[in-house]
């Protein structure tokens, strides 16, 4: 074949894993990733030739790894064990940052060293059974996935791997379906939507992604829900907290693994691969914010707003131009402000999902956005007439990473540049990190949990008389009330911010 662009870089092979094509009833991590390895190699059509070629393997952290242990074991060197069971022998082995955003943000640097020369051809591999590790414990069988390793691997945690702050667990934001529920209820206050409108919303939504996840194989949870279904109690859809049922947010108890294989256009040419596998990455951009507690306004995502145009603009592309697209969808609100970055385009809620999301097809760990690109490859191989779009999101709508791809390259040649450098917004001067306040508030967002008895304490955005944003909590609150716009009296006691409702 002639090419035109060598260095370009492109993805080649892409597969997947799940628990129930596996012939073990108790998969681990590496069973689920190598799987989906071997099924990427297969994707390429010269699996022997290109595996020979992988200098490198990064492996997606892990859950394990990440602050949520389970008493399975792990490897000690994931990205080395996952190289062995693929029979891989890369010279680099790397190990993924926290956070939904990862994936697609290492293939926006892997992209450049590729193009650099650093590597030959790179396997981004995830797995995560989290399903398996409850099984395990309901069933009281005991599992052991613990291994040793003599290699080195490069650790690329960064600093921002936190999500929430010990400041925000004192306020009862202990979970992140209270904090997305926040974030969601302050959209919805900024749309002047009353809560029954907005969940209607919500729900038409997420069926609509429902109805895709039926259409993949390795989809955990399937189903094709009725938005009318999503509003009510059946099939364990219970209220999980004021926005949230069950089946609104992500579920993590999934047996998934995935794989990309990243090279040269050059490469895939020496190599002999069909052109017809190549799919190009054209942009690429990250972007963050501060975490909930030190924002201004939790109803927008900058980190959205400042990624979406940026790798738009190094595509050459609008936003009216893209064709597959895969929205991260831990919630409804990380889809809901992806559409606002995005200026709501013209185009169906099922379109905005290519797996049917986290809630539907699942949410593993860091990993899921790997998945999403797998799809993104196989659609853009079946009609590349537009380019399409990752949108992965990490922390509570703070880390953002985007890459648009295409099945024609880019045209003139690609270029690094063509990877955005991190966008890092700052904290704005006058916020405090940890604000503690008596006097006065106004309650301008807030999430309630259910339990199965009974409500606990509302977790609430805070804006003080001064106009400073500050996170409190609401012991005894009224059921079946909407608090935003409420005033109320602030004392701080034991580090927490009381709230009771003014008058």
């Amino acid at each position: 074949m002639a090419i035109t662009d060598p260095k370009a870089p492109v993805i080649v092979g892409v597969g997947e894993s799940s628990g129930k094509f596996l012939e073990t009833d108790w998969p681990s991590t590496v069973d689920l990733a190598s799987a989906a390895v071997n099924a990427a190699l297969a994707d390429s059509g010269a699996s022997e030739k290109l595996g020979a070629s992988i200098d490198c393997l990064l492996s997606t952290r892990l859950f394990h790894d990440s602050g949520l242990p389970h008493d399975c074991g792990s490897p000690d060197n994931h990205p080395d064990a996952v190289a062995i069971a693929s029979g891989l022998r890369p010279a680099t082995l790397l190990y993924g940052d926290v956070g939904g955003q990862s994936p697609q943000k290492h293939i926006n640097q892997l992209a450049k060293q590729v193009y650099d020369g650093k590597y030959k051809a790179v396997v981004i591999s995830s797995g995560e059974n989290i399903g398996t590790v409850k099984r395990a414990r309901r069933a009281g069988h005991k599992l052991d996935w613990s291994q040793t390793s003599d290699r080195d691997f490069t650790n690329l945690l960064t600093t921002e791997d936190k999500m929430l702050t010990p400041y925000e667990w004192r306020q009862g934001i202990i979970s992140m379906p209270m904090a997305y529920g926040i974030v969601e209820n302050a959209r919805r206050a900024r749309l002047g939507m009353d809560r029954a409108s907005y969940a209607k919303d919500m729900a038409e939504l997420w069926s609509a992604f429902a109805s895709v996840s039926v259409t993949r194989d390795h989809a955990n949870f399937a189903r094709n829900w009725t938005a009318e279904e999503l509003l009510e109690d059946d099939h364990g859809n219970y209220q999980l907290n004021d926005p949230y049922r069950r089946w609104m947010v992500a579920q993590d108890a999934v047996e998934l693994g995935a794989a990309v294989i990243l090279t040269t256009a050059g490469h895939v040419a020496e190599l002999g691969i069909s052109e017809d596998k190549m799919i190009y990455l054209h942009s690429g951009a990250d972007a963050s914010v501060p975490l909930i507690s030190e924002q201004t306004d939790l109803s927008v995502s900058p980190a959205m707003e400042s990624a979406f145009p940026k790798a738009l603009e190094l595509a050459e592309v609008n936003a009216g131009d893209l064709g597959p697209m895969d929205i991260y969808s831990c919630f409804p609100v990380a889809v809901s402000l992806a559409m606002d970055a995005l200026g709501s385009p013209d185009r169906p809620l099922s379109s905005y999902t290519l797996t049917g999301g986290l809630s539907f097809f699942g949410g593993p760990g860091n990993s899921y956005s790997t998945h999403g690109i797998v799809a993104l490859v196989q659609a853009l191989r079946n009609d590349g007439s537009k380019p399409g779009m990752i949108s992965a999101n990490g922390g509570v709508i703070n880390k953002e990473s985007v890459g648009i791809y295409a099945a024609q390259p880019v045209v003139g040649g690609w270029s690094p540049d063509r990877i955005a450098e991190p966008n890092r917004i700052g904290r704005a001067e006058h916020i405090k990190p940890e604000h503690y306040f008596d006097g006065s508030a106004v309650i301008k967002s807030y999430a309630m949990p259910y339990g199965k008895a009974s409500r606990g304490a509302a977790s609430l955005w805070l804006e003080d008389e001064n106009g400073l944003p500050a996170i409190g909590i609401l012991n005894d609150a009224p059921e079946d009330t909407d608090f935003i716009g409420m005033k109320v009296k602030v004392k701080t006691e034991d580090n927490r911010n009381l709230a009771t409702l003014a008058g």
